[in-house]
């Protein structure tokens, strides 16, 4: 059997530990917490500077980057421009498109090379042009178009210069070819 000295003798060991914790806890470390907290506050304030820092940089960088794909996009357009405007300046293309496309960069391309670009109503007959129709797929109305071959379905815009590019090698090719056909008849 535990004697009443035991328990005495450990209550009192465990409010003189109490108590020593309180004291070291609120006085004696309260100074060593407080340097340390800063010195944790200073360190992050400076990762986070950098850190800041190194992000304005990786703007400024990205900004520049994108100015040079713009500029080279832009003389990319005008080699294009010169390539083609000889033989395609004053043709006549047709454009359909479903309604979700958007084709103002590429109707601005082919003016840009001195190409008519109208829009085209299903039914309407394609005189002396190319009819360039943009869908993911073929209209069931094309198939109603007459004998020679004067369209070309394109599924994709052409979003990028090499794209565009090939587009207008495919146009330039193909009115050609129209050009020919109508000089021998």
């Amino acid at each position: 059997m535990i004697h009443f000295r035991y328990h005495l003798l450990s209550l009192t060991a465990v409010f003189f530990a109490l108590g020593v914790g309180i004291l070291l806890g609120g006085m004696a470390g309260h100074s060593w917490f407080t340097v340390g907290e800063q010195e944790v506050l200073a360190k992050m304030e400076a990762k986070y500077d950098r850190a800041l820092k190194s992000n304005n940089e990786l703007k400024q960088q990205m900004n520049r980057l994108l100015m040079e794909v713009e500029r080279s996009n832009e003389e990319v357009i005008h080699l294009m421009a010169m390539r083609y405007s000889h033989d395609l300046s004053g043709s006549k293309v047709f454009v359909w498109n479903q309604p979700d496309l958007k084709l103002a960069p590429i109707k601005q391309l082919l003016q840009s090379v001195g190409v008519d670009v109208l829009p085209y109503q299903e039914g309407a007959t394609v005189e002396n042009g190319l009819l360039l129709v943009f869908a993911h797929e073929e209209p069931e109305w094309v198939s109603g178009l007459p004998a020679p071959r004067r369209w070309l379905r394109i599924e994709q815009v052409p979003d990028s210069p090499a794209k565009q590019w090939a587009l207008l090698d495919k146009v330039q090719k193909l009115l050609t070819e129209m050009r020919l056909e109508h000089e021998k008849s």
